[in-house]
């Protein structure tokens, strides 16, 4: 079930997902709140589990990153069991950014980040296996960001 927002939860969410260092004054400011009520609903918001992570968003090209892959895999066997030990896989893999369970002929999508080729190469060897209870795995490189976020707009 969705959390029911108003116009101040929306109004507060949409500058912490363009800037989450912003001071709280600056967010009570911008919607017309005391910093106390400020306070209080970014903190219900984080109690609630709408505000999942607050983190830095990096240039992967400026940290020595510069290979993205989007993958998608095709799983043997379907079953929660096995399902649930690839998704415990990925999530214990610094380099898989993102990790979808997609409809469709793929099972999962994961955009992968990796310093070069011989990176990736070496990380699916060792990740996207038939011991992995992978079937199939296809990949797309990333050429160019026309945009990357992660806001989710709320009106």
């Amino acid at each position: 079930m969705s959390q029911i927002l108003d116009n101040t939860d929306k109004a507060i969410l949409n500058l912490l997902q363009d800037d989450a260092t912003l001071p709280l004054k600056t967010v009570a400011e911008h919607v017309n709140v005391s910093i106390a009520t400020a306070q209080r609903r970014v903190q219900a918001l984080i109690d609630n589990g709408v505000i999942t992570k607050q983190v830095a968003i990096v240039d992967p090209n400026k940290v020595g990153y510069s290979l993205t892959a989007v993958v998608m895999v095709e799983m043997e066997r379907s079953n929660n069991s096995m399902q649930h030990r690839f998704e415990r896989l990925m999530n214990a893999q610094a380099q898989v950014m993102s990790c979808y369970e997609v409809s469709g002929d793929a099972d999962f999508m994961l955009m992968v980040s990796a310093k070069n080729m011989q990176d990736y190469h070496q990380l699916t060897r060792n990740l996207l296996t038939y011991e992995n209870n992978v079937r199939n795995f296809k990949s797309q490189f990333v050429m160019n960001f026309t945009k990357s976020g992660t806001k989710i707009y709320l009106d």
